[in-house]
């Protein structure tokens, strides 16, 4: 939940359905927003809840009244194509002019990161479930909505950079650098007794050094400690994440894993 102050009154935006009912009467009827009208609470193209301040016309360049309605969110015209998103707006009377696909790729696109955002960043950083991480940051009971809201999260690149960070904060706290990893890996690749043990680490060395992969070697370094098969192949889904590893053990303890 976030809100903005106008004129001294308290506007405010809601993460989810629950979270608005645990503070609001559960006879207030939630509309699409494009239908609402002056003062309805809405919901979002993102399933944020939000109230319509106000509902009315302007005049378009052919003379015609234009419907359009005001949150704190922006500005929104009834019968345009421009989603709206749950994020409030610097200014309210500008016209929102993201699309769907800009809202969740551009770096740019949200200026402010909700203290949620830096929970379920943190959650998946320390090798949570997503789901799970969302469900714990955003105070739903609802898996669904969390698993599809969590997927959308992790095709952010603001997101994506936050559990890099949190990772990456993690292991300079125990001293872990990449040198130290790509050592470790090599020392078990040469005096390791067991074969497989061996094999697994000539294999991330040679991902580290793009002998599989020649794009973006540079990213394929990093090392996502304790992520699930499924958190990786959520994060892999989208085009500007590379993530070559699912490390569950410290290099160190490889070599002591019973077959």
């Amino acid at each position: 939940m976030d809100f903005k102050t106008i004129k001294d009154v308290n506007h405010y935006i809601y993460d989810n359905v629950e979270e608005f009912y645990l503070t609001n009467p559960k006879s207030i009827k939630i509309k699409p927003w494009r239908e609402s009208e002056e003062l309805d609470w809405v919901f979002t193209d993102d399933d944020h809840v939000v109230q319509v301040l106000r509902k009315t016309t302007f005049k378009s360049n052919n003379n015609r009244n234009v419907l359009y309605i005001r949150t704190v969110c922006g500005s929104f015209v009834l019968s345009g194509k421009k989603m709206m998103f749950g994020e409030i707006a610097d200014n309210i009377y500008s016209f929102s002019k993201l699309k769907s696909h800009e809202h969740y790729n551009a770096p740019s696109v949200k200026k402010h990161i909700s203290q949620r955002e830096v929970l379920f960043a943190r959650y998946v950083a320390s090798g949570d479930d997503v789901v799970e991480s969302y469900l714990r940051a955003f105070t739903t009971t609802n898996k669904e909505y969390a698993e599809r809201q969590s997927k959308r999260l992790l095709k952010s690149q603001r997101i994506r950079k936050m559990i890099k960070e949190e990772v990456q904060s993690a292991l300079d706290n125990v001293g872990v650098s990449p040198e130290y990893l790509i050592e470790r890996f090599k020392d078990i690749a040469d005096i390791s007794e067991r074969d497989s043990d061996k094999l697994r680490s000539l294999e991330m060395l040679a991902k580290i050094s793009g002998l599989f992969n020649t794009d973006n070697s540079k990213e394929q370094l990093t090392a996502f400690s304790g992520f699930t098969p499924e958190q990786l192949e959520s994060i892999k889904g989208s085009n500007n994440a590379r993530v070559e590893a699912h490390i569950e053990r410290t290099p160190s303890q490889i070599g002591n894993k019973t077959s």
